[in-house]
C-alpha cells in the first residue's frame, strides 16, 4: 500500500511539474526575444522612427592613428567616457568592458570605444600603456583622444552622455558612468551603469540579442 501511494504522489507530482516547467520555459524564452528599445535625449525610451542616428566620429587612437567610425560602421558597439588617471569610477568601467571583451573575444561583429575626457593627458603614448597594461585587445576595443571641444560635444550631442571638465581642479572631469549600446544601424539600444555588475551582464546580454 505504501507504495502504491508514493508512486501516485509521485505521479502528481509530476503532472504538476511539466506545466510549471512549459511556463518557466515560456517566460525564458519570451524574456529573450523581447526587442530592445530605442533611445533618445536623457536615457528616454523612444519610437523607432523617432531615433536618430549616433553621429560619425574621427579622432586618434592609443597608436596615434586616425579612427573614425568606419571602425564601427555595420556593427554592434558599446561606448564610454573614461580618463586613465580616474582613481573612482574608471577602473570598474574599464574592468566591466574589459569582462565585455572577455565574453566577446572571437566575435568579428562587436567593436568598443573608450573615449577620454582628458585629452591633455591622454595621449596615444599613455593610451597605448594604458591598453597594454590592461591586456586590451585593440583589433576590437581602441581608445581616442582629440580635442577636448570635439570630444565633449559627441559624447552630450551624439551620445547623450555627460562630459564635461568639473571646478575643482585640472584634474577635476566630470563624465558619465554609462556605457552605451549602439546597433548596427547606428541606434542607441541601451544604456547601463559601467560599475555595476548586474548592469554588465545584462549589457552582455543585449548584445547577443543585437548579434542575432
Amino acid at each position: 500500500m505504501k507504495s502504491k501511494t508514493r508512486v501516485y504522489s509521485w505521479f502528481v507530482a509530476l503532472v504538476l511539474a511539466v506545466p510549471l516547467l512549459a511556463f518557466m520555459l515560456v517566460r525564458y524564452v519570451a524574456s529573450n526575444d523581447i526587442a530592445l528599445p530605442y533611445y533618445g535625449e536623457n536615457f528616454l525610451e523612444i519610437k523607432k522612427g523617432e531615433a536618430k542616428h549616433i553621429g560619425a566620429f574621427e579622432f586618434s587612437n592609443q597608436e596615434g592613428k586616425l579612427i573614425s567610425s568606419e571602425f564601427v560602421k555595420g556593427k554592434v558597439w558599446i561606448a564610454c567616457y573614461f580618463f586613465t588617471s580616474c582613481p573612482t569610477i574608471c577602473p570598474k568601467m574599464i574592468a566591466g568592458m574589459g569582462d565585455i571583451q572577455e565574453e566577446f573575444s572571437d566575435e568579428h561583429q562587436l567593436r568598443m570605444v573608450s573615449f577620454t575626457v582628458d585629452p591633455d593627458r591622454d595621449t596615444p603614448a599613455v593610451l597605448k600603456e594604458y591598453a597594454n597594461i590592461r591586456n586590451i585587445n585593440t583589433v576590437q576595443w581602441n581608445l581616442v583622444t582629440g580635442r577636448k571641444k570635439d570630444l565633449y560635444r559627441y559624447a552630450r550631442k551624439d551620445l547623450k552622455i555627460m562630459a564635461t571638465d568639473g571646478d575643482g581642479g585640472p584634474q577635476d572631469f566630470i563624465h558619465s558612468d554609462r556605457i552605451v549600446l549602439i546597433d548596427q544601424s547606428g541606434y542607441a539600444r541601451g544604456y547601463y551603469d559601467g560599475t555595476e555588475a548586474a548592469d554588465i551582464k545584462q549589457l552582455i546580454k543585449d548584445i547577443k540579442k543585437l548579434l542575432k
